[in-house]
């Protein structure tokens, strides 16, 4: 049997068909990536999230989460590491694959300890904790509702 590289086919999306597959910046991770990268990709992949997850655990301990420096310092390394982090952003289909095909990567890779595990859920979380707060309200309740998590905003009442 021969293989050559002029058989291979690489997935390329269009247009309107990019924004289905990642329709938001902000993503829960519930279906695995299902195409195929080369070696090469997947080492760049990985170092890229360990990169950006070491830099979540940096700024947290130097920095109070949440806060202007926090934020900012944040947002400019995932500009560097070019990962997605904000909605309306034009060409966002490469960053938002990025983020979920090295998501999946590292899941699997740090899967083999209980130290490790909890090392990658931790800073997960507040990479998502990030994420959800630079997100304009519409998007907000966009995510929301294609995500299936179905909330009633609660209204402010002061006394």
């Amino acid at each position: 049997m021969q293989f050559s590289r002029a058989n291979w086919k690489r997935l390329r999306l269009t247009g309107d068909q990019r924004n289905v597959c990642y329709p938001h910046s902000l993503q829960f991770y519930l279906e695995p990536p299902s195409e195929s990268i080369s070696l090469i990709e997947f080492e760049s992949l990985a170092i890229d999230r360990v990169k950006l997850l070491k830099a979540v655990e940096n700024l947290g301990v130097s920095y109070v989460k949440g806060a202007e420096p926090y934020q900012s310092k944040l947002e400019s390394e995932i500009r560097r590491l070019k990962f997605s982090f904000r909605e309306n952003l034009e060409n966002e289909y490469e960053p938002r694959r990025k983020d979920h095909i090295s998501h999946f990567i590292l899941r699997l890779a740090y899967c083999q300890s209980e130290d490790l595990r909890r090392w990658f859920i931790q800073q997960e979380m507040d990479l998502l904790r990030f994420r959800f707060s630079i997100l304009p309200k519409d998007k907000i309740q966009n995510f929301l509702k294609d995500s299936h998590l179905h909330f009633e905003a609660v209204s402010i009442v002061l006394y």
